[in-house]
């Protein structure tokens, strides 16, 4: 079934003014995706011998069309660093009159954010005057878009609900059910971002927006205005695997996918989208011109990692500090159960642990199951 949203950008993406040479080559990427007149390879049935083309695909993290594994093999990552005990889902946002300057700056204000994130939390988690407080360690996932596709840039925050000792010889465990007062979490958050903001003006680096004249006393008047740091424990509904799954939907995908639109026809789009405040799913009709423009809004800078490692989790040190960790929580070492790596990389068995699909089942007999040929005369 030919994809809706491609359907849509093959009509519309031409039309679009100023699209940069990247923007371009993202959506030019989406329509070729699996689309070459040569196969990249050839599966065969082991039962009936039927022989269907692999196409390559576009791996582009805009494209409706694949990245289809991707997810699956990031929560099987995720889960195997998983530590025995709870987890807190934290997201941090900004407040809705820095949006204009984001999308202006998007690679410089994109890091700010996880620099600002990451800076306040490991200091509110080793500097708190509670019995918890510690080295910390956690991880970062970045979004750019809201239900209905709008701009509305935000950070989920993965983070265990304890943290190592400041000699790292004991894990000490924070409430489960209270992580650190939200508030704190927000003022230390806001004042660490508007200190690398300010040093960014000052550098003369940021394209600012039209509508605001003076950019330091405009910017200097977010120090007035609440922002917002949300925290959710597994004690209220999410437990680690759930936030994982939820999180690996947009690990390669952005927020816009098939099912999300109700249908295309005459020049609208019909998109679905669940209204929070009403807890109710609803409809919004836009043209397609509009419905280009907000899947602009979500174009990722060339190379940025919407996904970052932090504290203890951080990729340096990561596999060394899981299994300390792990040990003070009461796994000796020698019981450490270390995943096997062709597991995790085992599209097949994945597909399988977590959905029961079985993806090497022929299409055509239904009882055989392909395999990876290179070419249609390979035994």
């Amino acid at each position: 079934m030919e994809s809706k949203i491609r359907g849509i950008i093959t009509l519309n993406y031409k039309k679009m003014s100023n699209l940069t040479d990247y923007e371009k080559s993202v959506f030019e990427k989406i329509l070729n995706c699996r689309s070459e007149a040569v196969p990249f390879m050839f599966t065969r049935c082991d039962r009936c011998s039927s022989v269907h083309p692999v196409y390559k695909s576009c791996k582009d993290r805009m494209c409706p069309v694949c990245n289809g594994t991707a997810p699956v093999k990031w929560t099987a990552m995720r889960e195997s660093e998983m530590l025995n005990t709870g987890y807190f889902l934290l997201t941090y946002t900004v407040p809705s009159q820095l949006r204009g300057l984001f999308l202006l700056n998007k690679k410089i204000c994109y890091d700010m954010f996880f620099k600002a994130m990451n800076l306040s939390l490991a200091e509110g988690i080793k500097n708190n005057d509670r019995k918890f407080h510690g080295n910390g360690g956690y991880f970062a996932m970045f979004h750019s878009w809201e239900q209905r596709l709008l701009y509305h840039p935000h950070l989920h925050v993965v983070v265990p609900a304890g943290c190592l000792s400041n000699d790292k010889t004991k894990w000490i465990n924070s409430s489960p059910a209270f992580f650190l007062p939200v508030k704190k979490m927000s003022s230390d958050f806001r004042k660490k971002f508007l200190s690398y903001l300010m040093r960014e003006l000052q550098k003369g680096k940021l394209r600012i927006p039209q509508e605001i004249e003076n950019p330091k006393d405009y910017y200097g008047e977010l120090k007035n205005i609440p922002w917002v740091v949300h925290s959710q424990s597994g004690e209220q509904g999410k437990n680690p695997e759930h936030i994982l799954r939820y999180l690996s939907r947009y690990v390669a995908k952005t927020a816009a996918n098939d099912r999300r639109i109700h249908k295309v026809e005459n020049g609208m789009v019909y998109l679905k989208y669940y209204d929070r405040k009403k807890k109710e799913g609803r409809m919004e009709v836009i043209t397609e011109m509009q419905f280009m423009k907000r899947l602009m809004l979500h174009i990722l800078p060339k190379g940025f990692k919407i996904v970052r490692f932090f504290g203890f989790m951080s990729n340096r040190y990561r596999a060394g500090m899981l299994a300390l960790c792990r040990a003070l929580l009461g796994v000796p070492l020698s019981n450490q159960e270390e995943h096997a790596k062709e597991l995790l990389n085992d599209t097949a068995f994945l597909f399988w642990k977590y959905f029961k699909i079985d993806i090497t089942l022929c299409k055509d007999c239904g009882i055989g199951h392909v395999h990876i040929i290179r070419d249609r005369a390979s035994p």
